[in-house]
Parts: structure tokens; sequence; C-alpha cells
């Protein structure tokens, strides 16, 4: 698997969550120490502490290094959204933050990610077209850049997850209807009527998603 600095990506993922920082001791007036009060760190920020420690700094400019992270953040908050995997959500980002195409040895330099995830993370940003190949006569080897026509990947999104889901949602939907207990009390009538409210937003979902596609491909 991907090994991160310290530890493996799976683990280093699943700790993007909340973190609980402790403050150190005060002395008191009577000369003890007490203990200050245990201060939690906003979820958004224990992101971008995760976030950045995916680039790597390696004596390049500060500057530099500092607007990689920025990126690559808020790309990673993005992925969280949409359930994309945060490698490849920091594959994209250091993509679109370097002005030049990257080679696949130059995005394994900057970030702390395996040349097995950057690999993969590869294919399937190209596959979904995110990024886009660019090549030299130059030189044999594939360069990347992000793709800006950001088309095709709004349609990945849209075929791929949010269709997916809509479709999969009026099965379970009327799956929940036939489930519903019955009562003599108008208790299996209000419930029929909440789910009933839920089928109809699903229902125009899944009738908004061809004029969605349509348009991008339109536009």
């Amino acid at each position: 698997m991907a090994k991160l600095t310290s530890q493996s990506a799976p683990a280093a993922e699943s700790q993007y969550g909340n973190g609980v920082a402790a403050a150190g001791g005060t002395e008191g007036r009577s000369g003890g120490v007490a203990e200050a009060p245990t201060r939690r760190v906003r979820s958004g920020d224990a992101v971008h502490t995760a976030s950045a420690a995916l680039i790597r700094s390696d004596g390049r400019p500060t500057d530099i290094v500092a607007f990689e992270k920025a990126v690559v953040s808020f790309f990673v908050d993005a992925a969280d959204l949409l359930g994309v995997p945060k490698s490849v959500a920091a594959i994209y980002g250091i993509c679109f933050a370097s002005p030049a195409p990257l080679g696949f040895s130059e995005i394994n330099e900057r970030l702390e990610i395996s040349s097995g995830s950057i690999s993969q993370g590869l294919k399937v940003l190209r596959e979904v077209g995110a990024l886009k190949v660019v090549t030299s006569a130059l030189e044999r080897r594939d360069r990347f850049e992000p793709d800006m026509e950001l088309r095709n990947l709004a349609l990945h999104f849209i075929e791929e997850r949010l269709e997916n889901q809509l479709t999969a949602g009026k099965g379970r939907l009327e799956a929940l209807q036939a489930a519903v207990p019955g009562g003599d009390n108008g208790s299996a009538r209000e419930l029929k009527a909440r789910l009933k409210a839920l089928q109809t937003w699903n229902s125009k979902g899944r009738s908004l998603v061809p004029v969605m596609k349509t348009f991008l491909k339109l536009t």
C-alpha cells in the first residue's frame, strides 16, 4: 500500500477528522500548576493540516510550497463532498498548482504519496477527464496538466454518482413504503405521507438529470 512519511495512506486519510490539542499547564497564584482547558481544533483546521502534510518542501521556495499546500487543501476539501480519495485530489491539486505540466517523477517528488498510488491516481484522473496528457518530441515521458474544460468531469460525476444514487433511491423508497408498520392511530398514514414527499423529490431529481447532461454537452 502507499506510505506517507510515517504511516500508510489509508491510515493517514482516516485521521482527517477533528483533532484535539491540549494546552500546556499554567502556574497558579499559590505556586501550583493548574491545567489549562483543552482546546478542540476545528474540523477544517485538521483537514488543512493533514492536507499540507502531503506536500514535500525539500528546500523548494517557501512561497511555492505554501501555494501548493493551499491548492491541495482546497481540492481535498472538495473531494470529501464528492467521495473522491484524498490522494487523487492531492495529485490533481499539485498539477493544478504548477504553471507547467508535471511528469510522474515531479509529482512523486512533490507529494508524500507512494509511486503506486500516484500511478493509480493519474489513471483515474485521466479516465474522468480531469487531467490531460502533454507530450513532447524532445522527451518520451508523459506530462500532465489539468483539463480546464471540466465538462467531462461534471458529466462523469452526474452519471456515475448522482444518477446512480437517484436510481437506487427510487427502489429503496418503494421498499420503505411497503415496510411501513400498520397502525390504527394514523401513524402509518403519516409515515407514508413523509415517504411520498421523498419519492416526489427523487422523481424530480431523476427528471432533471437528463436536462443537466444536455446542458453540459451544449455549453
